[in-house]
């Protein structure tokens, strides 16, 4: 799977959020800082940030499901480097990429956003 630059930015940017819970114990319910992550995707070029959401009425709503949906990946995560000090998560980039862009599809369809389509 060829990546772009950008899809490569995206992965680092997503990975470094990953780690951020574990030394951080941010929650979706302690607002602003989370948000504020989510509300960064906003500067990125669809498909691959949230920039067709924009000035979306439905964008806070759609924000909170997909950063509650990314906490729970990004504790899983966290638990796994815990108990295996020096070792990633196991899977691929790609699997990471897959699963994070059905986290994404899945709170889009749940507020009648428009769907994420990757070019292949």
């Amino acid at each position: 799977m060829k990546m772009t630059f950008l899809a490569r930015a995206s992965s680092v940017a997503a990975f470094l959020l990953i780690l951020a819970p574990a030394h951080a114990q941010i929650r979706t319910d302690q607002g602003t800082d989370v948000s504020k992550s989510c509300e960064q995707g906003l500067s990125i070029p669809a498909p691959y940030g949230e920039s067709d959401l924009k000035g979306h009425a439905k964008f806070p709503a759609y924000c909170k499901c997909f950063m509650s949906k990314f906490e729970v990946r990004a504790m899983k995560a966290a638990k796994y480097m815990q108990a295996n000090p020096g070792k990633a998560p196991p899977g691929t980039l790609e699997q990471s990429n897959a699963e994070e862009l059905e986290m994404r599809n899945s709170c889009r369809k749940q507020f009648g956003l428009p769907q994420v389509v990757l070019p292949k």
